[in-house]
């Protein structure tokens, strides 16, 4: 099939290479690509959660929060940073068209790493400019000059000749305003001004507007979308202008707040913005719905889907493992640093479990890794009767069958995918949300009413953030400053919305949609002109359930 035919706009929620690998399976070839990925820059990033009760009262604190939701860590070891950013480079590279560009936003912690990387990738003669995004931080650095500016990489796949590349042509007023006094000005068209020098046209460009120069993204109540590391529309309409052409392709694989996609649509590109954590799909979700932009959203099943983001699923490792009957620590079974645990059994034997990190994949050179030290265990350690390999993701190339069948060793090898791990317990981890619906006649019409809404991960969090804010258990408590949720809990909800196809794919209703800002509160009553429906509530945290009207109760 001819590439590109057909196309809609794309939101997937998953990571880049499984979005990368259905990309390629479409046969979907890319214009332009804008990264912002992690900077290893050793810190978490959150977002407040607020109660949504519709202003400040009594029962919540002064910054109407119950805490913080981390969307992503950005904590690693520079050698686990560098392989989880080549492997996605190269899965980027597959999707790109040939006269495609990539720029790759980054800062002083790693970006002169991955400029190699990124040589090695696209080839040093395609490394086409080192971008330097001033921001002008404030404060004093009393030790170093000020670091106050990010690096954008920027590579193309083709010759000079060949890749899009627009001269971003800014208009100088003052140069034109002297010149206009000389009579030199021959023509201003479009941001353009030529000018008469030594018997020559030349072409002179605006200076650098001042919205490149900037601590923080406008916050106007245009571009504020409550998200961490989001960046300012002004940077990405210069790159999308200079990079690509009306109709073509835009694609952001770390598209955090969407401000890469939404851009693209007000200039007439099209886009895919891809995220992995729902947080960020949520948050690009609204924002492209408020620019009317038409699109289509894709969730691709990979094993870290099964939990809010990659933080969420690292912390709920240690617990999922507890969960297995027998299951020990490293050092409680005596091995080394390579092993996270193992599983004991009544006679003595016990299993070693090898846990490869969210941010590993399982290629056959790690393979090949986790067999020697297979080798030596089994050549070292008395009492093991097998082994289990628990991995988050694996090279698509890769037959775990086969892999398993030409392991040259005595042991016997479990492979498992962390995905089924979940699963398997996913119900003791992490209760779901439930609401209890009411629907009666009102006239011609449906009145659909939230009647109590309860989520046990919000109240586990409202219970840690009383105990902390009130100082419970200490001589200076006060229990006056806990968070006291209604009996309805209504306020723990931050949207509603409606389906009233009854597709299999979800289609939201706009005229029944109910968002409830900082300081709102969902209205959690609605007339519908229908009782066949489908109604999804989604929490403070960022979670959604889904709930039809056949398993609503009908009216006593």
């Amino acid at each position: 099939s001819d590439v590109n035919t057909d196309f809609r706009n794309r939101l997937i929620q998953g990571d880049c290479l499984s979005a990368c690998a259905y990309l390629k399976e479409q046969n979907i070839k890319i214009d332009l690509v804008y990264i912002d990925p992690p900077f290893a820059s050793g810190a978490n990033y959150a977002k407040k959660i607020y109660l949504r009760n519709g202003g400040k009262t009594a029962l919540e604190s002064d910054d109407n929060t119950i805490g913080e939701e981390v969307m992503y860590d950005d904590i690693w070891r520079k050698e686990d940073y560098l392989n989880w950013i080549y492997e996605r480079l190269l899965a980027i590279r597959e999707v790109m068209s040939e006269t495609a560009s990539i720029y790759v936003h980054l800062d002083w912690h790693i970006g002169h790493y991955v400029k190699v990387l990124m040589d090695e990738v696209f080839g040093e003669n395609n490394f086409i400019n080192e971008i330097i995004w001033t921001y002008y931080l404030s404060g004093r650095y009393p030790q170093s000059f000020g670091r106050d500016h990010d690096v954008l990489l920027f590579y193309s796949k083709a010759e000079s000749d060949q890749r899009v590349f627009n001269a971003n042509k800014f208009f100088d007023q003052e140069l034109h305003d002297e010149k206009l006094k000389k009579g030199q000005v021959i023509q201003k068209e479009d941001g353009e001004a030529y000018y008469n020098y030594n018997g020559e046209l030349r072409t002179f460009w605006k200076q650098i507007p001042e919205t490149w120069k900037m601590n923080k993204v406008k916050r106007d109540g245009k571009e504020i979308a409550n998200y961490a590391t989001q960046k300012p529309e002004a940077l990405l309409e210069r790159i999308i202008k200079a990079s690509s052409n009306e109709g073509g392709i835009v694609a952001d694989f770390f598209s955090g707040s969407g401000t890469t996609a939404k851009v693209a649509h007000d200039l007439n590109r099209r886009f895919i913005a891809c995220d992995i954590g729902i947080n960020a799909i949520q948050v690009t979700r609204d924002r492209l719905r408020g620019a009317q932009a038409d699109f289509d959203i894709y969730k691709i099943r990979d094993n870290l889907r099964l939990f809010r983001n990659p933080h969420q699923t690292e912390k709920k490792v240690k617990q999922i493992f507890s969960l297995i009957d027998g299951f020990q620590s490293r050092q409680q079974l005596e091995l080394d640093n390579f092993w996270y645990g193992g599983i004991a059994q009544l006679d003595g034997h016990y299993t070693p479990i090898k846990f490869a990190s969210v941010n590993e994949k399982l290629t056959r050179e790690l393979w090949d890794n986790y067999l020697e030290q297979i080798y030596r265990l089994q050549d070292t350690s008395a009492g093991v009767n097998g082994v289990m390999i628990v991995y988050a993701y694996k090279d698509m190339t890769i037959d775990e069958e086969a892999l398993l069948k030409n392991a040259n060793t005595q042991l016997p090898i479990t492979l498992k995918s962390l995905g089924d791990l979940l699963a398997e317990n996913k119900d003791k981890l992490l209760t779901s949300d439930n609401a209890t619906i009411a629907i009666s006649k009102d006239g011609n019409q449906y009145k659909v009413e939230i009647k109590r809404f309860f989520s046990p991960y919000l109240n586990k969090k409202i219970d840690e953030f009383n105990d902390k804010t009130t100082k419970k258990g200490t001589l200076d408590e006060d229990l006056s400053k806990a968070v006291v949720i209604s009996p309805e809990g209504l306020e723990l909800i931050e949207s509603v919305q409606f389906d009233t196809t009854l597709t299999n794919a979800w289609r939201s209703n706009p005229h029944l949609e109910d968002t409830a800002g900082k300081r709102d509160k969902i209205r959690g009553t609605y007339l519908l002109d229908t009782d066949q429906f489908k109604i999804k509530i989604r929490n403070i945290a960022g979670d959604e359930i889904i709930i039809e009207s056949k398993d609503i109760p009908a009216p006593s």
